[in-house]
């Protein structure tokens, strides 16, 4: 095994134990939930026995974490933010824009996706943040605005 497929497995392991430990459920009840033997997850979580990707997902879904947000943020980002935004609406957005942007970017710049720079990367985030913080302002104006035409019966 690589290096880096051994990083990956002990960024997974841990993920999986803080997520068993932070669950607050017994071994034994995530174990049922997650459809494995009960030492199976032990060694799992212990870092003793390499999960599969299903029972990674399963593990997750039992310790009542988004299974395959979780684990996309954790290998995009890390398992500190993976676990601080679990089930939010935040990671609920990410994951579905780390699902579709690559598609759409490469569709909507055609041959020009050639020209794509990594170094542009950062910036391209910010723009998108800064996009995206307009936006919600500019919905949270428009819908006080129309409850407050509501409220006072305008059309």
């Amino acid at each position: 095994m690589s290096h880096a497929n051994l990083d990956l497995t002990a960024r997974v392991v841990r993920l999986l134990d803080r997520a068993v430990k932070d669950s607050g459920k017994p071994v034994s009840e995530i174990a049922r939930l997650a459809e494995m033997k009960r030492d199976s997850l032990r060694r799992s979580v212990a870092g003793e026995r390499v999960p599969t990707l299903s029972e990674v997902l399963r593990i997750l879904e039992a310790c009542e974490h988004a299974g395959e947000e979780t684990l996309l943020l954790l290998l995009l980002v890390g398992e500190d933010f993976a676990l601080s935004y679990r089930g939010s609406a935040p990671a609920r957005f990410l994951g579905e824009l780390f699902k579709r942007a690559p598609a759409e970017i490469i569709e909507q710049l055609g041959e020009l996706a050639s020209e794509l720079r990594p170094r542009w990367a950062n910036g391209t985030a910010k723009l998108l943040a800064r996009t995206l913080e307009q936006h919600i302002t500019d919905l949270n104006r428009r819908g006080d605005a129309i409850g407050d035409r509501i409220a006072h019966g305008s059309p």
